[in-house]
């Protein structure tokens, strides 16, 4: 209602002859917050006709003036659309006003204003600085002092402000202001420079608007202005070629697995020096994370395309050398890059292995001693996958000193599939056990065969992996020529311990996953065949289990053919035969024992058992490695001393008057009887176990069966 009236009266004003400017200042400009109110209508009502020079017209430019100096931002905000109006519809006004509303408007810019205000003083400001260029003497007094202060503040301003519009609206003044002051701002290219690459760099994770592209596009192709009319081809001609580098530089880290044409030469910005034909691009430093530097690369290659286009259609004062041969190579690559070329172009795998030869024994050396470090499952395991990248693909270790160091971290890992202590305890535990502890412990005999709840090897999945990845550097190492002849030794020893014993254990004791079995088994099989087959005499005397690991694996014909014709190379090694190896703890040497001891793999304080032979003489040996697996429970319960047993074991009493007539008057049952006892070493102890009950031997008459004779 209140608009409707005061149009109303602003007809009337105007049927009755009444000056425009004086409606104006009497209605809609009377006070701060009317002028700001008013103002889309008091700007839509200015014309030429209106700013013509009056009796009005210093009440006007005053009113101006006063808006401009008001302490509120929205007043001043009104009195700076009034006076960029009046500047664009009469010049007259704006040559007789500019130098007041610049001292006014120039240090908004440097103030914390409101945008609409900035963007206002910007407005008036590039009005100013752009009009009246024809009056020389008005740019030597008004412009040229205030131009360089008005570049500084909008780079200032371009740089901080966030605001995309009023960014965009900088840009633009810069660019419209550059050709026609070109010497004054030849002090500021390089901060014009870098006021473009920050919004023409690229972004990976927010790329700027189109539009702000656009802008510092066009700003770049400008700059180049700066160097005179003989400089500026120089500067055009570098700055495509800069466009054109920056733009090879984005294209082949995005594609780094393309060879470079050997015809086009280029660098990456001073990043590195210039490639040869048939060599892959290397990325730049600072290449980091693929899921930010691809995007930020995408984005560069944009703003390199809208950079030439700008730049071809900048203006120039003289001809210049476009350089036609590199723009259609980059145009060629462009296009060549396409979707449906993206799954064939790019290899599968990257053999990146191949260059890590020489630097293998550094990354063992690293990996054996965090191995010697870790002692949980989820720590070992990648380190172990990483050993067995490096040692697979037929790589030779020539250091020695590693492959022992390695053998000695994952020799303890794999003897977990092997005999623990707990099947040995009784054994060991007997020896020095006086009487009494004896006799208590015949009592629990049997014990474990009601024992339902077994402890399992490998609880978790990463357990399982680890086992897995400790044979497979086992059979790795063996394959190896730097592995010492002791350690080689004891690695075949246990693996043909854990050949003799995983077929004795049950999935479930083994592992949650019953597959771990089959899978462990078969590659334990592997690894004996492989020792097997590596000297002909190995060949010879392993043929059954040569034969067991085809039937097992499903590769008869093959290692069948191995056995028939032999046309392998041989090893670079020379291999021990089979008698060579130590199968026992009388056959190993003294390094080999220290190996087993400082490994634990054997105890160190274990009991000699003396072993009778034929002859008489008995055989002192030491009891095998703790690896090396002892008959399951199944079969020695058989030998478990009964009633039935006592009397060949009572013919062994001290009491003994001839051997010749005891010989004679055994019956063939009792015959066999002792010599099995006597194999397998239990029948001194069934002697100790029979003294222990302190009972009277029943006396046997030697003479009664002569007598019968």
């Amino acid at each position: 209602m209140k608009e409707e009236c005061v149009t109303a009266l602003v007809t009337t004003a105007l049927e009755m002859d009444a000056h425009p400017l004086k409606i104006l200042l009497q209605l809609q400009l009377a006070s701060d917050s009317s002028a700001v109110l008013h103002l889309p209508h008091t700007l839509a009502s200015l014309t030429a006709e209106t700013l013509l020079p009056s009796a009005h017209t210093s009440k006007w430019t005053a009113r101006i003036n006063s808006l401009l100096h008001a302490k509120t931002s929205d007043a001043r905000w009104a009195g700076l659309c009034l006076a960029h109006k009046s500047s664009l519809l009469s010049q007259a006004m704006m040559i007789e006003c500019a130098q007041g509303w610049i001292g006014i408007a120039l240090p908004l810019l440097a103030k914390k204003e409101a945008t609409p205000v900035l963007s206002a003083a910007i407005h008036l400001l590039g009005l100013i600085f752009s009009s009246a260029t024809n009056m020389h003497e008005f740019q030597r007094q008004v412009s040229t002092p205030n131009v360089l202060k008005f570049t500084t503040a909008l780079i200032s301003l371009g740089e901080s402000h966030p605001d995309t519009e009023l960014r965009i609206l900088i840009l633009a003044t810069l660019t419209r202001l550059l050709p026609i002051y070109p010497t004054l701002h030849r002090a500021n290219q390089t901060a014009l420079s870098s006021l473009c690459f920050v919004f023409l760099n690229g972004n990976a994770f927010k790329p700027p608007h189109d539009n702000l592209v656009n802008a510092a596009s066009e700003l770049y192709a400008t700059l180049h202005l700066t160097g005179g009319k003989v400089g500026a081809v120089n500067l055009w001609r570098k700055s495509v070629d800069d466009a054109l580098s920056f733009g090879w530089t984005a294209l082949s880290s995005l594609r780094t697995t393309f060879l470079v044409d050997g015809d086009f030469h280029f660098s990456y910005l001073n990043f590195a020096p210039k490639l040869r034909s048939g060599r892959l691009p290397q990325p730049p430093p600072g290449a980091s994370e693929p899921l930010t530097w691809i995007p930020l690369n995408l984005d560069r290659l944009r703003c390199t395309i809208v950079v030439l286009q700008k730049l071809f259609l900048a203006a120039a004062q003289r001809p210049v050398q476009v350089p036609l041969g590199a723009l259609v190579k980059f145009a060629s690559a462009l296009v060549a890059c396409h979707e449906q070329d993206l799954g064939s172009g790019m290899p599968a795998r990257v053999h990146f292995l191949p260059h890590l030869t020489c630097h293998i024994p550094r990354l063992l050396t690293s990996i054996s001693f965090q191995l010697e470090q870790t002692h949980i499952s989820s720590e070992r395991l990648p380190f172990l996958e990483v050993v067995q990248v490096l040692l697979s693909d037929e790589r030779t270790l020539h250091s020695t000193l590693i492959a022992n160091r390695l053998a000695k971290i994952v020799l303890p890992l794999a003897r977990v599939v092997l005999a623990r202590e707990g099947d040995t305890r009784t054994t060991d535990s007997e020896v020095g056990q006086s009487k009494k502890g004896k006799k208590r412990a015949r009592e629990f005999e049997g014990d474990e065969i009601l024992r339902f709840s077994r402890d399992v090897i490998c609880p978790t999945a990463l357990d399982d992996g680890v086992l897995l990845a400790a044979f497979s550097v086992i059979r790795l190492l063996l394959r190896t020529t730097s592995l010492s002849p002791a350690l080689q030794s004891i690695a075949c020893r246990v693996a043909l311990s854990a050949l003799l014993s995983l077929p004795q254990m049950t999935p479930a004791s083994l592992s949650n996953d019953p597959q771990l079995h089959c899978v462990l088994l078969d590659m334990i099989q592997r690894i004996c065949v492989e020792f097997a087959v590596a000297s002909v005499e190995g060949m010879s005397k392993s043929f059954g289990l040569i034969v067991g690991a085809c039937l097992a694996g499903g590769t008869l014909s093959s290692e069948l053919e191995i056995l028939l014709h032999p046309r392998l190379p041989p090893l670079m090694r020379s291999m021990p035969g089979i008698e060579a190896l130590s199968l026992s703890r009388a056959e190993e040497s003294q390094e080999e024992s220290d190996l087993l001891q400082s490994l634990k793999l054997v105890s160190p304080n274990t009991p000699t058992v003396e072993i009778p032979t034929s002859s008489g003489d008995p055989i002192v040996e030491a009891p095998a490695m703790n690896s090396v697996p002892r008959e399951p429970p199944a079969v020695q319960i058989p030998t478990i001393p009964a009633p039935s047993f006592r009397p060949p074991t009572a013919i062994q009493a001290p009491a003994q008057p001839s051997t010749s007539s005891i010989l004679r008057t055994q019956e063939t049952p009792p015959l066999t009887m002792p010599r099995a006892i006597e194999t397998r070493i239990e029948a001194p102890m069934e002697v100790e176990q029979d003294n222990d009950r302190n009972e009277e031997m029943p006396a046997i008459d030697l003479d009664s069966d002569s007598e019968e004779e």
